[in-house]
């Protein structure tokens, strides 16, 4: 990101406190990880240093995110909506963003019942991938006789691996075929069947998103030693 000469602050609607609200979120899964407030020496530290900064509103002072805990949020996108009243910051978190240690501070969930902590499940989370995967968890905890991903963890390893390479063959098939509908269908069957594979051997989505996170913007291309250019 360039230094910043900040046309943006010529449109931004700033309260009357000189403030905006700034939403960070989780760039790799898209986790919303905490609210907090920018003036415009706020705005212009976190795009300069491309580290988040806020401004504290109880201290009266600008504050770098993770300046006591070291668990910063690196930047990687800015937008702001379409009232310009309220930024979105897309972060890649160095460490848990709550004060709590939690991932996000987004825990705790309104039910009918009232006020549900859900900080050690992490439900609040990620899409569809980690719903996916929490229900396969669920199942291998307590199994269902009516569930089919049940009936697969009960197959054991073989069984999941099977239809993992059985959904992939289905994907290639629809692809060969060109047909759009088919391969969306087929894909979503792959995915599927990956989650519940992941899911058995115990490793949540997050670990593969810090993976792909990892390899975003680098080449996969790797010069063997000795290989021509």
């Amino acid at each position: 990101m360039e230094p910043a000469s900040l046309p943006i602050m010529k449109t931004l609607q700033f309260d009357e406190q000189g403030l905006v609200p700034a939403v960070v979120q989780d760039w790799r899964d898209g986790s919303v990880l905490m609210l907090g407030y920018m003036n415009q020496d706020a705005l212009t530290e976190t795009m300069n240093t491309q580290f988040v900064h806020f401004w504290s509103r109880s201290r009266k002072t600008l504050w770098k995110k993770g300046e006591s805990s070291e668990h910063y949020l690196i930047v990687k996108q800015l937008y702001v909506d379409c009232d310009h009243d309220t930024i979105l910051v897309k972060a890649e978190p160095v460490g848990p963003t709550c004060h709590t240690g939690a991932p996000s501070c987004f825990f705790t969930a309104i039910t009918e019942q009232g006020e549900q902590d859900t900080h050690a499940s992490h439900k609040a989370q990620g899409g569809i991938f980690d719903r996916l995967y929490e229900m396969t968890v669920s199942r291998k905890e307590s199994p269902d006789p009516n569930s089919y991903v049940s009936s697969l963890l009960i197959g054991g390893t073989d069984r999941i691996l099977k239809k993992v390479v059985e959904e992939a063959g289905e994907v290639i098939l629809a692809a060969k075929n060109d047909n759009r509908e088919e391969i969306i269908y087929e894909v979503a069957d792959l995915l599927f069947h990956t989650m519940v594979m992941l899911g058995h051997c115990d490793i949540p989505p997050e670990e593969i998103y810090q993976e792909l996170g990892k390899r975003f913007g680098k080449s996969g291309l790797k010069k063997k030693e000795g290989s021509p250019s």
